[in-house]
């Protein structure tokens, strides 16, 4: 039966699988199966038979509550489709009548159409009776025209300007009536129009001479508010007015395509444009003095400029809102004005290429721009994040780049000014100064760092982002003064070693420039402390050292630590140079040197005098220069040993010169722990272990020896090791190279020892 249903739907209307048919029968089986197992489960127990008239009862309750609701529900269906069948006759009622009204209104349209020809002439004569009334009613004035222009100028003239007004409005109303009547003509004469024009070409001079009243009362608000503020009132009375009047006109003009001359005045622009020129004058006129006539004059025009912007935004804050209209927003649009002004006026004095001081004084004036001191003073407080910048960024950029530029060239200047007068005293026939701990010194590193101290303090008033371009620039000048300053101390060593009697005090001023290296590069920790020590730190726990080593100050540290160095290189040369001309070094390990003891005592005597002279020297490079003097020494000795300058004839020189190598390598080792107990002279140890090759008897045991004596200086080289086993006297130059190709190997060329004392001798 479904079956056929379906068949007979029409497809067309089908909105989807159509809903199965009831099935009557097999809903009432299903619902006695449903009620008999509902009564099995009430009657499981016989006592509950007892119960059956309350489960009668309870289920003949629902069974009625059910159809109550049912019959409720049905009801309320019915009533609502009784509704809506009204609702639909009261509707079809309406479209009914309001079609035969329709009807109606068109008929009579029809029947009235024939009207429009016959009113046309009555239409023409209403529009020339309206002609002519309008002609009579400003007849009075354009009669009156001379007499009014006459009395409106006498007003303007005794400052009657609400009154003066009044008379132009009639007057401008009474030309521009006419030309609105005379444009409406099918048939313009241009003659006519201009014979208006000309009648009344005395108006819009009168229009012009009241403006210009206007515009001085606007002109001298500020002054004006304080002593009379009801002249600012007429005045902006008068320009609401106007502004009334070109509104209306523009509508006008939109339906009639008339605008009259001189309209739209917009004369409410032209009193802001009045605003902002007087602001513009008054900065301008702030400025007193030119840079001929006073060096100062910006400094003092940038002060008498803040001074009197307070003044006047604290006049503009309490005494303008009261008297200009609301809708002005007068404080808020002068602030901007005030603003702009002021920004076009400094970028007008860029554009005139500062100088010097005066690019500091506006850069830091422009910074204290919202600050207490100007915008954000007490009285004002004024948000200028709502101005925007007082300067655009590429205005800054110039000022500091010209900043830069400047500082660069002073300080380059300055510097090698600074170099040439200390150089002057690196000549002086008397000793340098000392500090408070005896070290010698001169002027040159405090004269360079208070000179930076001074430039950084003036840029951090500036600004941090200017401090560290300042920072950048002097780790720049300065690394190019190291470079000028280590070629002047070569220059002054060069001139010294042509004759070592001139200057007097070189060595003393050697140790001077020795210890301003040490002081450049704690003056420049002390900077990277203070403005910059947190500038190259990376995360994590790391050494500082590392964390620092791409800060351009610090390796300017080191740059003036390697001068210092280098300085500590030729005061050494000083001592050897004696040391040289005593000849005690080249008697090093020869005849003479074997039966005398002058040598070792010329050169502990020889330091122990330079001594004095080296106590000037900083702990730090002091300690250097020994180092470095000490190995010298011990190199002058191992070369003089591996030289073969003796040959030793039987064993008993050989033990006599082994032994007496040992005693003079600890005499001067003690000298120098006596100038510098801290000092590290392990390095003398050589000496005894070269001695132990001398003066070992038994030649089987010399493999053994050598062996030990490679392990402890494998910076050894075969060439070095052969020569030290010839020393010996004993042993032929072939077994000499096998022993030490023994010790070494044969690869010995592809070796890849590390440096030490005899990679350091040629």
């Amino acid at each position: 039966m479904s079956g056929s249903m379906e068949d007979e739907e029409d497809p067309e209307h089908s909105q989807g699988p159509a809903p199965a048919p009831l099935d009557l029968g097999r809903l009432e089986v299903e619902a006695k199966q449903a009620a008999a197992k509902h009564v099995a489960s009430l009657l499981q127990r016989p006592d509950q038979l007892d119960k059956v008239d309350q489960y009668k009862r309870r289920v003949a309750r629902k069974k009625a509550s059910v159809e109550a609701m049912l019959k409720t529900a049905v009801q309320s269906q019915l009533d609502g489709v009784r509704t809506g069948l009204n609702q639909l006759q009261s509707a079809l009622q309406d479209v009914y009548q309001i079609k035969q009204s329709l009807d109606e209104i068109e008929e009579n349209y029809r029947i009235i159409e024939p009207l429009h020809q016959t009113l046309k002439k009555l239409k023409a004569e209403n529009s020339r009776f309206c002609q002519l009334s309008a002609a009579q009613e400003n007849l009075k004035h354009i009669f009156t025209v001379p007499e009014s222009v006459k009395k409106t100028k006498e007003l303007i003239m005794e400052g009657k300007l609400l009154q003066a007004h009044k008379h132009l409005t009639d007057l401008e109303m009474s030309r521009d009536d006419l030309l609105l009547a005379m444009h409406k003509q099918p048939n313009q004469s241009p003659t006519d129009k201009n014979t208006v024009n000309t009648y009344f070409s005395e108006v819009q001079d009168l229009s012009k001479e009241l403006g210009k009243q206007l515009w001085v009362i606007i002109q001298r608000t500020l002054m004006s508010v304080r002593r009379e503020p009801t002249l600012i009132c007429t005045a902006l009375r008068i320009v609401e007015r106007e502004e009334r009047m070109d509104v209306a006109w523009t509508r006008k003009c939109d339906q009639t395509g008339f605008m009259p001359p001189g309209r739209p005045k917009q004369w409410r622009a032209k009193c802001f444009e009045v605003l902002e020129t007087s602001i513009s004058a008054r900065i301008e006129g702030s400025q007193l003095e030119t840079r001929d006539q006073n060096k100062m004059w910006l400094v003092r025009h940038l002060e008498i400029t803040r001074q009197i912007m307070i003044d006047d935004l604290k006049v503009v804050k309490t005494l303008l809102p009261p008297v200009f209209p609301p809708e002005y927003n007068i404080v808020k649009r002068y602030t901007k004005m005030y603003h702009k002004s002021l920004s076009l006026h400094l970028e007008d004095m860029i554009h005139q290429e500062l100088e010097g001081n005066e690019i500091v004084s506006l850069l830091q004036w422009v910074g204290a721009y919202d600050s207490p001191e100007l915008m954000r003073h007490p009285e004002l407080n004024i948000d200028v994040k709502e101005l925007g910048p007082l300067l655009e960024h590429n205005f800054i950029v110039h000022l500091r780049n010209l900043y830069l530029k400047n500082m660069k060239q002073n300080i380059t200047e300055w510097s090698r000014n600074t170099l040439k007068s200390d150089m002057k005293d690196w000549v002086k026939d008397e000793v340098p100064d000392q500090d408070g701990d005896g070290y010698y010194n001169t002027q040159l590193p405090v004269i360079i760092f208070q000179m930076m101290e001074q430039n950084l303090q003036v840029a951090n008033i500036i600004g941090q982002e200017l401090v560290k371009k300042v920072l950048e620039l002097f780790a720049e000048e300065l690394n190019r003064f190291s470079n000028e300053y280590s070629t002047e101390l070569k220059l002054y060593e060069e001139k010294h070693l042509a004759d070592r009697k001139e200057p007097k005090y070189f060595l003393h001023y050697l140790i001077a420039n020795t210890n301003n290296c040490v002081a450049f590069g704690e003056y420049m920790k002390e900077l990277r402390k203070r403005y910059i020590k947190n500038e190259y730190a990376e995360e994590g726990d790391h050494d500082e050292t590392e964390q620092i080593r791409r800060d351009p100050f610090q390796q300017l540290t080191d740059r003036f630590l390697v001068l210092a160095k280098e300085c500590c290189d030729m005061i050494l040369e000083e001592p050897f140079l004696d040391l040289r001309a005593s000849n005690c070094l080249n008697e090093l390990m020869t005849r003479p040197w074997m039966s005398s003891h002058n040598g070792v005592e010329t050169i502990v005597a020889t330091w122990a005098d330079y001594h004095r002279d080296f106590i000037h020297l900083r702990p730090v490079m002091f300690e250097t220069l020994l180092s470095r003097g000490q190995r010298r020494i011990v190199k002058e000795y191992v070369k003089a040993l591996l030289s073969r300058k003796l040959s030793f004839k039987n064993y008993e020189e050989r033990r006599s010169s082994a032994e007496k190598i040992c005693s003079e390598a600890e005499m001067i080792k003690g000298q120098f722990v006596e100038m510098c107990p801290k000092l590290d002279a392990s390095l003398f140890d050589v000496l005894p272990s070269l001695a132990e090759v001398l003066k070992l008897k038994d030649g089987s045991m010399l493999s053994l020896e050598l062996m030990g004596f490679a392990k402890s200086y494998p910076d050894i080289r075969m060439e070095q090791l052969v020569n030290l086993i010839l020393c010996r006297g004993d042993i032929s130059r072939s077994d000499a190279r096998q022993l030490a190709m023994d010790t070494l190997g044969e690869d010995e060329p592809s070796r890849s020892a590390p440096r030490g004392i005899f990679s350091e001798i040629g």
